[in-house]
């Protein structure tokens, strides 16, 4: 399929934090890193931000820092040996150059293969959605959070779906609040997941709730909250997990951060100067976790416990607590104000749901 893949062109120059921005706004998954004249330089994905920002490289260095050099490329007369030429090196974009090198095409694999196939896990996906989602009142006094539509299914379906496209269909949904609505809902409505219930007697936080599986847990657990989408890879998340030898991963996505005003910095009451609408970047917890069995049993019974407080208290014992960064787009539906973003981006992704 013919993209605009001017879309996806960017200067070497440029910085990684740009880049980011880029490629949540060109929704290709990846960049073309061209000199003045669209001579192919290199490439960059979200996995080659993810192996800068663990490498500690800044978001304002140049793009050239991380781009993959010496990446595969099709001539322009071989464009209809796309599909195996991609199939053959595992990969999902091929650009098109000439015999100098110069882009001429950005070719999908998704204009190839309907849909990626992954093979079925029996790892559970367990989606804390038991709060009572009182950011969202007054809709929640009457729908639980997790039911509340995002275009024309519930946040928690929708989540559900992304999970089940990268082989993950496995659930275990912890209920409390207005639970039987959620009970009747997926019975009356959706067959195409496995669920199993656990059921909250008091609210534990996002932690404690896990004790309720953590003694029938086999294998790595999968962790989620119910009001969060993240534009990411569920399946290359689990083998970052795997392959680290993680006792815990965390996802953190980065997040960039304007001050619309002045900052002061001061000292014993005196001003030192002022930061003029400052810009920050930081990586934050998405709320989406990956915790091996022998991890869970740190979880007391029937105590309350957040994550963040948990995973801290791992660190600190020496556990192996991972961090798996994304640079893809993060919309929180339990704030009204980014409800209609996640309503625009369930219209647009091109991951099946």
């Amino acid at each position: 399929m013919h993209v605009n893949y001017e879309k996806a062109l960017i200067g070497p120059e440029r910085t990684i934090k740009e880049a980011i921005a880029q490629l949540n706004e060109s929704a290709m998954q990846i960049l073309l890193v061209a000199d003045a004249n669209r001579k192919l330089l290199g490439t960059v994905t979200d996995g080659d931000v993810r192996r800068g920002i663990l490498n500690d490289i800044p978001l304002a260095a140049p793009v050239e820092r991380i781009m993959m050099r010496g990446c595969k490329t099709l001539p322009l007369a071989e464009r209809h040996l796309a599909s195996a030429f991609m199939e053959t090196h595992a990969i999902s974009a091929v650009p098109l150059v000439d015999e100098s090198g110069v882009i001429h095409d950005l070719l999908l694999a998704h204009a190839y293969i309907n849909e990626r196939e992954f093979a079925p896990r029996s790892n559970q996906v367990f989606i804390l959605a038991g709060g009572k989602g009182t950011r969202l009142s007054p809709v929640t006094n009457i729908l639980p959070k997790p039911l509340i539509p995002v275009g024309e299914k519930p946040i928690i379906e929708v989540i559900m779906g992304r999970w089940r496209y990268f082989g993950f269909n496995n659930f275990v949904l912890s209920i409390n609040y207005k639970a039987d609505m959620i009970r009747a809902y997926f019975a009356e409505n959706v067959d195409r997941f496995q669920i199993e219930y656990v059921t909250e007697k008091n609210y534990l936080g996002t932690a404690g709730s896990l004790y309720l599986t953590k003694n029938t847990v086999k294998e790595t657990l999968l962790v989620t909250n119910c009001d969060v989408l993240v534009d990411m890879d569920f399946d290359d998340f689990f083998h970052f997990h795997r392959k680290n030898g993680n006792d815990a991963t965390v996802v953190g996505v980065v997040r960039h951060v304007k001050i619309p005003y002045g900052v002061m910095q001061m000292q014993n009451g005196k001003l030192e100067g002022i930061v003029e609408k400052p810009e920050y970047e930081f990586v934050v917890n998405a709320g989406i976790y990956a915790i091996e069995p022998d991890t869970l049993q740190r979880i007391q019974d029937e105590q309350y416990l957040d994550m963040p407080h948990f995973l801290e208290n791992c660190r600190k014992d020496g556990m192996k607590v991972g961090v798996y960064p994304v640079s893809a787009e993060m919309i929180d539906v339990g704030h009204w104000d980014e409800y209609e973003k996640a309503v625009n981006w369930s219209n647009r992704t091109k991951r099946p749901l």
